[in-house]
Formats: C-alpha cells, structure tokens, sequence
C-alpha cells in the first residue's frame, strides 16, 4: 500500500513538473469535476484560443442520468495575483432523463474561470439562467450554477 501511494505521489508531481511553464490560459482537454444543478459529475472542455466546447456527463438532484454540452468565449480577461482570471459567456442544453425524457433546458452561463500560474489547471464558477421545456411541453424559466474543477492534458 505504501508503494501504490509512493508511485502515484511521483507520478503525479512529474506531471507538475513536466507542465511548469507559465500559462495564460490552458488549451486543449480539460478532464475535471463539476459540482452544481443542472448536472454534477465528469466535466470536459476542450479550449482553442478563447473558443471553448464545454460539457458535463453525470446526475441532477432527482438522482436522474443528465447530459451538459455547449460553447463559451472568453470576453475579458484580468491578470490579478499573477494568475489570469477570465470572464466568459456562452449557452450550453442540457437534457435530463428519467426512466422517460424529463426536460431539456437552454441556459446562457456566465463564468468566472482561474488558471493557476505554474500548473494546466483551472478552477471555474458559472451561474446560468436560462428556461426548460418539459415533457409535458411546458416552458418554465430555470436557473443553474455550478463550481468545478479541470486539469489539461495537452
């Protein structure tokens, strides 16, 4: 057992190690966590230049399967602490399934995402109104936020 997390100790800072050149930004995958509603779990973006495609695979708070995919775009930009914190926008649906489909919404996040300065990893916050339709084709507003995590594997 020692080993095990001997050998994962050293792998894992060989990785902060072999990526410790200063970053803007992290482009490419970003394999990470998400904590938030409409969807928690596996999060992915990959990024190029202030493009981003974003999405989360996992559950909702019905403890129902939920899909997350859209885009968003880096619009501003500061270089506070030495490390660039970036203000971004976009839209994102996400679809919510039950044992039947049980509602697909249509959000436009607004996001605060900080990239450390020696490492590929960016922590990010969103809120994101936006409106759901139903099963029972009904259309209701719907507001999420979430709160994650992503290291990049470029």
């Amino acid at each position: 057992m020692k080993r095990t997390v001997l050998v994962v100790t050293l792998i894992v800072c060989s990785l902060f190690t072999l990526s410790a050149a200063r970053y803007d930004r992290a482009d490419g995958l970003g394999i990470g966590l998400s904590a938030g509603y409409p969807v928690a779990g596996l999060a992915l973006k990959y990024g190029v230049g202030n493009s981003r495609f974003v999405g989360t695979v996992g559950y909702n708070y019905s403890h129902n399967f939920a899909v997350e995919a859209g885009v968003q775009y880096d619009v501003s930009n500061s270089n506070s602490y030495r490390s660039p914190l970036y203000l971004n926008i976009g839209i994102t649906g996400t679809a919510n399934f039950n044992p039947e489909f049980n509602f697909f919404s249509i959000n436009v996040p607004l996001g605060l995402s900080y990239y450390f300065e020696n490492a590929p990893i960016e922590m990010f916050f969103k809120l994101a109104p936006g409106m759901r339709i139903t099963s029972a084709t009904t259309v209701e507003p719907n507001f999420g936020a979430a709160f994650g995590i992503l290291f990049y594997v470029n």
